[in-house]
């Protein structure tokens, strides 16, 4: 019968095991893994109670039925009127299991009356199941429950190793990849510190002092007075047609028609200065702030056209690309003027004598 029983329990045949294991425990009261077996089938938790303190009257040192009985009263599943030490908290119905119960709490020698409880014990569990809801909750015996918890906190132990395992080697790892990238950059330092060493330095040598410039100042003098008066015409005419076109762009009420006249003599204008101050050879020292103003000029005139096209269409972005335009004609203008009147500051204040004049 226990075989039987244990193999239905096993199989998942609940009511059938309960019945095999209960008529076990009929024919051998002191059958120890036959209360056990009994217990883990049962629904009722004070059913289960009653077969775990028989598994203890048997044997105070189970372990499983200690802990079957920790787990039940963890779980507040046993009647308010159970206790550790007694079986009562039975239902009323199951008066034959109380009394059983005090008789399992004695010695196994002093045992009697026996033969009366297996029949009430046959009755109880082959009673129809108890409604939907309770039979779920008491679906599954109570070490079952109790291996599932311990295989959970077996899988969260594992993860509490595994984690920090993981983490010890992503830190191992990145420790690896950062000194060798270390060494290697140490041995590159290394490596660029020994060809710098094995580099000649070359010895400087001091640039001779020379005595004699190629041209005299008075001959750079007189080349810089003649640049700048033969350039000061055009430049005058030039400034007298920015003035004239001021006074007509700023009166108020003006036509466009107006303006557009006045932009085009100033870029008139614009542009026989350009040919003229570019047919004039500057001196060295003026060279540069020559191209200078040359290039302002011609900022300048393709500003005034943009201008003029604005006028004919009154594009915002031509308006947009010709204040651009002039904001940069007037940077290299002013860089010009600059230097034209730092070169006319440096020269001393003395008489040039004629046949320097060229």
């Amino acid at each position: 019968m226990f075989e039987r029983g244990v193999a239905a329990a096993r199989g998942g045949q609940r009511r059938v095991a309960a019945v095999l294991l209960a008529r076990a425990v009929q024919l051998d009261p002191q059958h120890e893994l036959g209360w056990l077996w009994l217990s883990g089938v049962l629904d009722d938790p004070n059913e289960i109670a009653f077969c775990l303190r028989s598994v203890l009257a048997l044997n105070p040192s189970n372990t499983r039925a200690k802990q079957g009985l920790a787990w039940l009263e963890e779980r507040n599943l046993l009647g308010p009127s159970s206790s550790a030490g007694t079986s009562a908290g039975l239902r009323p119905v199951t008066a034959g299991l109380a009394q059983r119960a005090e008789e399992a709490s004695q010695p196994a020698a002093e045992l009697t009356g026996w033969r009366r409880w297996p029949a009430q014990l046959l009755r109880i569990v082959a009673r129809p199941p108890r409604d939907e809801h309770e039979a779920v909750y008491h679906g599954e015996s109570w070490w079952v429950n109790w291996r599932r918890s311990r295989r959970a906190m077996s899988r969260a132990r594992l993860v509490l190793w595994v984690v920090p395992l993981l983490l010890l080697v992503l830190t191992l790892a990145l420790n690896v990849v950062l000194r060798g990238a270390v060494e290697r950059n140490v041995a590159l330092a290394q490596e660029a510190a020994a060809r710098v060493a094995a580099t000649p330095v070359p010895v400087p040598t001091s640039a001779p002092v020379t005595i004699l410039h190629a041209e005299l100042s008075p001959a750079r003098d007189a080349r810089v007075l003649a640049y700048l008066s033969a350039i000061e015409a055009p430049r005058s005419r030039l400034r007298d047609a920015i003035q004239s076109y001021r006074n007509a762009t700023s009166q108020p009420g003006g036509s466009s028609t107006a303006h557009a006249t006045a932009a085009r003599r100033l870029r008139e204008q614009i542009d026989i200065s350009y040919r003229a101050i570019e047919s004039i050879s500057p001196p060295p020292s003026l060279a540069q702030a020559h191209a200078e103003y040359l290039a302002g000029l011609a900022k300048e005139r393709a500003a005034l056209d943009e201008i003029l096209a604005f006028y004919g269409s009154f594009r915002v972005e031509l308006a947009n690309r010709a204040a651009l335009q002039m904001e940069d004609a007037a940077a290299h203008l002013d860089r010009a003027r600059a230097a034209f009147d730092e070169q006319l500051e440096a020269i001393p204040a003395r008489e040039i004598q004629p046949q320097s004049i060229r």
